[in-house]
């Protein structure tokens, strides 16, 4: 089933039957509208038919359908730019959002190899407290055998001198030894 509808409406003095599917609202107000236009060509000319006031009514709706239009296609023209221009702002912000994101998996693996290479550093440096550790025990190793040197080698300056001590009092004994020998001998 259609929703047309029947409006009787009344243009310059006669009553048309008419059928749309518009509003009851919008079709008397169409039919106002061409009614008003007639009524206008009328008061201009009176000499006219109804039928030349219907034509140049016509023609005059016509004229100003004709202007509507070239306005609208100007005006739509003059939004298509803008329209244009947001499709481009959309597809520069697609390029960027793009970039962005490429940015960003670079900057996480950036990241990524930072990490590794701090795990790295850290183990570097793990390792070389461990071997100033090991020379700090070393030094104290060396400082505790040098004093055990030194001592030693005291001990052994004290166990030369006494070796001389003994030589000399060997050389001595040898002499008196000798010299008692040699007194003994002569008084043999």
């Amino acid at each position: 089933m259609s929703n047309k509808r029947k409006v009787v409406v009344k243009i310059y003095g006669q009553e048309y039957t008419m059928v749309g599917s518009e509003s009851r609202e919008y079709i008397q107000k169409i039919a106002n509208y061409v009614d008003d236009k007639m009524v206008d060509v009328a008061r201009k000319s009176n000499q006219l038919s109804t039928s030349m006031i219907a034509v140049l009514t016509s023609l005059n709706i016509a004229d100003e359908y004709m202007k509507c239009r070239e306005e609208a296609q100007v005006w739509k023209a003059k939004l298509e730019e803008p329209l244009e221009a947001l499709n481009e702002a959309k597809a520069e912000i697609a390029a960027t959002k793009s970039e962005i994101e490429e940015s960003k998996v670079q900057y996480e693996e950036n990241i990524r190899l930072l990490e590794e290479e701090k795990k790295s550093l850290i183990m570097v440096l793990n390792e070389k407290e461990e071997q100033l550790r090991e020379i700090e025990n070393l030094k104290t190793t060396l400082a505790l055998k040098e004093q055990e040197l030194d001592k030693l080698a005291k001990e052994n300056e004290e166990l030369q001198n006494k070796v001389f001590d003994s030589q000399i009092k060997y050389v001595q004994a040898k002499k008196e030894l000798d010299s008692f020998i040699d007194t003994f001998d002569e008084k043999g």
